[in-house]
């Protein structure tokens, strides 16, 4: 419900900057608006924490041959018994519900010059997270070429692509966040190109040059492209997308640590990730394939992505479906995810449905609702389950 004013001459002018001189006649649409929300949410936090060993997870004749010369491990104590980062403090249970909000304020110009260029900027400042300020930075032309965007973090063309759904899930607990789309080098202020579309395909290609946005060689990565591409038959949509990143600097990956550098009780997420490798590191490349179409009434979509990179590497995929009924409009999605440790074959397994409604109660003001249940389990060695729900009031202008 965005707010516009129309400018003209020297304020249109003043918009663009001195980009392009416009005519007197051109014309800018100023639009301003916002949302702020209020949500109550409900969880298991504090159920009972699942308890796992390392050694539940990889041999030992397995984790010494990863270890290497110089580190032997032989008995389980050796390798930490503990709970997940699940749960809550000895006598601390919840209290539900729990209430939370969000606000936020959107600024938007766009406007079409006298030959036909397009031109449009938007920014976005997330009021409860003011680190997200200086991120949402967009600045697109438009025309015959198509449309190329310059953003701070700009989308990889492997995300602009993806007709399926992220599948990134609200739950409790530990979560692998849904599809990647696009790898670390995509940081930094990047373009992305939307290809004039040709009978029942469309093209993206995205190129990011410093991660860090520096100007130095320094910098993780450089010089980042993807593509991305489209395509309608009838009622079927697929896409696809692909992109790679090599990292500029050396950046140590994983290595084995002695069985000294974790004490016992310490977290078993984070002696799993110490252990056997879990972050995303070095060069990388994702590939993304996704699927839409409807089925009566009732729009369904799937995908698969996978990260690959010098350590862990993570695998999603998706099936997803929603419809109206009457004033309500519902889905449900559920998403499956892995994350496969650099060492050892083990790999932490991630399940999640969620079930959402949503309806308008007025002009600007929409109620919505979600559930979902989280099945997450850690390299074979320990799991938990737990659920998560939420109502939430919106209103936007």
């Amino acid at each position: 419900m965005d707010k516009k004013i129309l400018l003209g001459g020297a304020a249109a002018l003043l918009l663009v900057g001195n980009m392009y001189a416009t005519p007197a006649s051109a014309a800018i649409d100023l639009s301003i608006g916002g949302e702020a929300s209020v949500t109550f949410s409900m969880s298991d936090e504090c159920a009972d924490a699942a308890t796992g060993n390392l050694a539940d997870a990889i041999s030992l004749a397995n984790l010494n041959t990863a270890a290497g010369a110089g580190v032997t491990y032989t008995t389980a104590d050796e390798l930490v018994d503990h709970a997940t980062d699940s749960g809550c403090a000895s006598g601390v249970n919840e209290d539900n519900p729990k209430v939370g909000y969000g606000k936020e304020l959107s600024i938007g110009a766009s406007g079409t010059l006298a030959n036909g260029l397009e031109v449009s900027f938007s920014d976005k400042i997330d009021l409860t997270d003011v680190d997200k300020e200086e991120g949402s930075f967009e600045l697109a032309f438009g025309g015959a070429f198509g449309t190329l965007t310059i953003a701070d973090g700009v989308d990889s063309a492997v995300k602009a692509a993806a007709v399926n759904s992220d599948g990134d899930v609200d739950v409790t607990g530990t979560s692998l966040g849904g599809h990647t789309y696009g790898t670390s080098g995509t940081a930094g202020v990047g373009f992305l190109w939307q290809a004039p579309s040709v009978s029942a395909l469309d093209v993206f290609v995205s190129y990011s040059p410093n991660s860090a946005s520096s100007g130095l060689d320094s910098a993780q990565w450089t010089d980042t492209f993807g593509v991305g591409a489209v395509f309608s038959a009838d009622m079927l949509t697929v896409s696809l997308g692909f992109e790679s990143a090599s990292e500029n600097t050396a950046v140590a990956c994983f290595s084995s640590p002695a069985a000294a550098a974790i004490a016992n009780g310490a977290d078993l997420e984070a002696t799993l990730d110490k252990y056997l490798g879990a972050d995303v590191c070095g060069d990388e490349s994702n590939m993304a394939v996704g699927v839409a179409f409807d089925a009566g009434d009732i729009a369904i979509n799937a995908g698969w992505s996978e990260l690959d990179s010098d350590e862990a590497d993570r695998t999603t995929y998706n099936i997803g479906a929603s419809t109206s009924l009457g004033a309500y409009d519902v889905g449900v999605n559920y998403v499956n995810a892995t994350k496969e440790y650099s060492l050892g074959g083990v790999e932490d397994t991630q399940t999640a449905i969620s079930v959402d409604a949503g309806t308008s109660l007025g002009d600007g003001v929409d109620l919505s609702m979600q559930f979902s249940t989280n099945d997450y389990d850690y390299g074979g060695a320990a799991s938990e389950q737990n659920y998560y729900a939420d109502f939430k009031i919106t209103v936007g202008f």
